[in-house]
């Protein structure tokens, strides 16, 4: 019997229907129907129709005072639930936990992808790898073809994003560089990240990306 990824208690057969249902698309073999069951899917909700935010209203505050068009999906609620996956994940660098949401998320980008879209992950500062050793983004879309067209020269001496408020996050000074010149130039690009909070990291990779070129710039995280 296997052991869930996330609680480390043994994986019991489903026997819920509406379980079964619900997360058919998970890779039942990583967690426990408990575990799973904690995570919030944004499918069916009321959701900003800009950024995948739960709302009763059609397009969320943050959207209004952004105002620039930018569209992103979500697969997920960042709740409770959420936040202590990615202090294992992220933070902590159990890079098996991935496994959890990989075929999901993949299989969400795959049916969501328009013809002629590249993928572009969000990548983390070279500090961040040596320590972690592995992206956190790339490992959730383990299998799909994209372009590595980005790099980020946050500073060792500087934030991650995770420790800024929200305030910072707005105002914090755009740490991506496009690498290779105009290799996404008349591309259609879609942006892939983990999570969507301010929005700012989205479209300070969309603003590099168009300034090298890129005709129409759309992100898909897994969580907002």
């Amino acid at each position: 019997m296997k052991t869930c990824l996330i609680c480390s208690k043994d994986i019991a057969n489903a026997s819920s229907l509406e379980f079964i249902l619900s997360f058919k698309r998970f890779n039942e073999s990583a967690a426990c129907r408990e575990c799973l069951s904690q995570f919030t899917l944004l499918e069916g909700k009321k959701i900003c129709t800009t950024c995948s935010k739960i709302t009763a209203s059609i397009e969320c505050s943050d959207c209004k005072r952004w105002n620039d068009g930018l569209i992103n999906q979500s697969v997920f609620q960042y709740n409770e639930m959420m936040r202590a996956f990615f202090k294992s994940y992220k933070f902590q660098g159990d890079y098996a936990l991935r496994l959890v949401f990989r075929e999901r998320f993949v299989n969400f980008i795959k049916n969501s992808i328009k013809e002629n879209e590249q993928i572009v992950p969000i990548p983390i500062d070279e500090d961040t790898m040596k320590a972690r050793g592995f992206n956190q983004v790339t490992g959730l879309i383990e299998g799909l073809d994209f372009l590595n067209v980005l790099s980020n020269q946050r500073t060792e001496n500087s934030k991650h994003q995770f420790q800024r408020n929200r305030e910072e996050r707005l105002s914090h000074v755009n740490t991506f560089k496009a690498i290779g010149n105009h290799a996404v130039g008349g591309q259609n690009v879609l942006l892939v990240d983990d999570i969507y909070t301010t929005g700012t990291t989205i479209r300070q990779a969309a603003d590099v990306l168009k300034k090298q070129g890129a005709r129409t710039v759309r992100s898909i995280t897994l969580c907002r």
